[in-house]
């Protein structure tokens, strides 16, 4: 097996109020806000070859959030940002989006694939076990010192990919290597 690549991981993430229905069993959603108004959020994480200079992660972080904010226009009234973050995460061989792990395809065979992935989720398993023995249900503790969610790959039977279109009723046997996984020099694992 070769030697695990590991790439730099940066988290993207949004915080803004907008217009929206107070809800008072959730005080932490509309807190400092006038009435009418709530807090929003999101965030992604995204893989890189190479490290980023925080001057490239300004502009990554603000062309998403327009993009976010075009795509969202009627789905959120009167967005107010109150912060755009970038923020390193460190370096691993494998990231999450939503339901799957990707990694960047440098030639591996598809055993090497799967060997690969399999020791990141042990790895991550391990790691959160730990963290779990430490903290507990404090899920705010637990996220702080390193608790990684794997969203179902810790299930092996889970695993596919989503050849040939890249569709999800496409199913596969991992690892994806679709056209669009081939355009983008990647290489998938959904779960």
């Amino acid at each position: 097996m070769k030697e695990q690549k590991t790439y730099p991981i940066y988290t993207f993430s949004a915080h803004w109020s907008q217009d929206g229905k107070q809800d008072m069993n959730y005080p932490k959603w509309h807190e400092g806000l006038p009435e009418g108004r709530i807090w929003n959020g999101t965030s992604f994480s995204k893989m890189y070859r190479e490290e980023k200079t925080q001057e490239e992660l300004d502009i990554i972080v603000k062309e998403w959030w327009e993009k976010f904010l075009e795509s969202k226009k009627n789905d959120i009234t009167k967005p107010e940002l109150d912060y755009l973050k970038s923020e390193f995460k460190g370096y691993e061989s494998w990231y999450l989006s939503w339901f799957q792990h990707e990694t960047f395809d440098d030639g591996q065979t598809d055993e090497e694939v799967l060997q690969s992935f399999s020791q990141y989720v042990d790895r991550v398993q391990s790691k959160n076990e730990e963290i779990d023995r430490e903290f507990g249900e404090d899920y705010n503790e637990k996220y702080k010192h390193g608790y990684k969610t794997l969203m179902g790959a810790e299930d092996r039977w889970r695993w596919h990919g989503a050849e040939p279109d890249g569709k999800p009723e496409d199913y596969s046997p991992a690892p994806c290597r679709c056209k669009f996984c081939k355009e983008q020099g990647v290489i998938r694992i959904a779960h």
